[in-house]
């Protein structure tokens, strides 16, 4: 099953109510484990990519066609794909993902540079995750077609049981790809003060390998630390599975060094779970620190262990700041997120059928 917030994202998509508005059709662009290793074989996959896009192009003739990209090499592969839907005068939605784009914009040598204004410039609409990436994208794409639009769940999904009740011991749940941009090792850090506190925990970390090995490296880290009794390594959950993780939960925790939304942070929030994350990206406009859950800043694991040791020793407050996310969270729930996307489409089609008829 693909993963990450852009596959989560597209899947909420093919199901939420704009399905049974327009026909949608994804054309699939996940990048096997084998081409991850292999990276110099890259340009083949891109032109598999390209011949799928081109055979959607032809037989569907979609009225718009909605890029979802990252950064790095992940945008200039999605670029070249935007180029055989403008080729056919089709109008793109490009859609600005991953949590560290704004280091990829900053970081652009003079050439790419321009390569990315261009082809943001050609976009109907550039969609960003958050106000806070909207005046930096603005200096890449015509500012008057960039709009922000919040990443969504179906949140009836991850409704909290009814019937839970909390253990002696209070277990803490991460759920995200395992890497150290997803602050895998500062929570190494904040849990081995929190355990010098002499504060009772047990922490369950779920997620997939954006690199092959990692979950093995971070286990083994883990491990040496002592912290083999407390943490426990499942890998990636899916549906049901995730779920139950999180209503075994107490509290939810996500320190990303970077992060563009959060998306399992919305996911835990939905299921009634405090969270501790930090401030980057769209995180501070989904979590008021002190209401929903406790934020910190990115790299920071002094700052990440007194949260966590502040929410491990207060139940009351961890059942009030789950009771404000879960209400917190119906606000990004695909139902209004979509009439917004929707508003957006019939907007870019409006402008297409009035070009055609001037």
């Amino acid at each position: 099953m693909p993963q990450g917030g852009i596959a989560a994202y597209l899947l909420g998509l093919l199901q939420s109510p704009l399905a049974e508005t327009y026909t949608m059709r994804a054309v699939d662009v996940t990048v096997p484990d084998f081409f991850v290793r292999h990276r110099e074989l890259r340009p083949l996959l891109t032109g598999v990519f390209w011949a799928r896009l081109e055979m959607a192009l032809r037989r569907f003739r979609p009225d718009l066609v909605h890029v979802h990209t990252s950064g790095y090499g992940g945008f200039y592969e999605k670029a070249l794909l935007a180029g055989a839907a403008h080729a056919e005068r089709i109008p793109v939605l490009f859609h600005l993902h991953g949590g560290n784009f704004d280091q990829f914009l900053q970081a652009l040598p003079d050439r790419r540079r321009q390569l990315v204004i261009r082809s943001l410039s050609r976009a109907a609409r550039t969609i960003v995750l958050s106000e806070a990436w909207k005046p930096l994208v603005s200096r890449f794409a015509p500012p008057e077609r960039v709009v922000v639009l919040p990443n969504a769940i179906h949140c009836a999904e991850f409704a909290p049981a009814l019937d839970r009740q909390p253990g002696p011991i209070p277990r803490l749940l991460f759920l995200g790809m395992l890497s150290a941009r997803k602050g895998l090792d500062e929570l190494l850090r904040a849990l081995l003060e929190v355990r010098r506190e002499g504060i009772e925990f047990t922490a369950e970390i779920v997620g997939g390998e954006e690199v092959p090995g990692e979950r093995a490296r971070y286990a083994a880290l883990y491990r040496a630390a002592g912290l083999e009794d407390r943490v426990r390594f499942t890998g990636p959950l899916y549906g049901a599975d995730k779920l139950a993780a999180l209503r075994r939960a107490d509290l939810f925790v996500l320190p990303s060094r970077a992060e563009s939304f959060g998306i399992a942070n919305l996911e835990a929030m939905a299921a009634g779970l405090p969270v501790v994350a930090t401030r980057t990206g769209a995180i501070p406009e989904v979590v008021s620190d002190g209401v929903q859950g406790l934020l910190c800043e990115p790299g920071d694991a002094a700052g990440l262990a007194a949260a966590l040791g502040r929410l491990l020793v207060d139940a009351e407050l961890r059942r009030r700041l789950g009771r404000a996310a879960r209400l917190r969270a119906l606000d990004f729930d695909w139902q209004s997120v979509a009439e917004r996307l929707g508003s957006l489409y019939r907007s870019v089609l409006e402008e297409r059928r009035s070009s055609v008829r001037g």
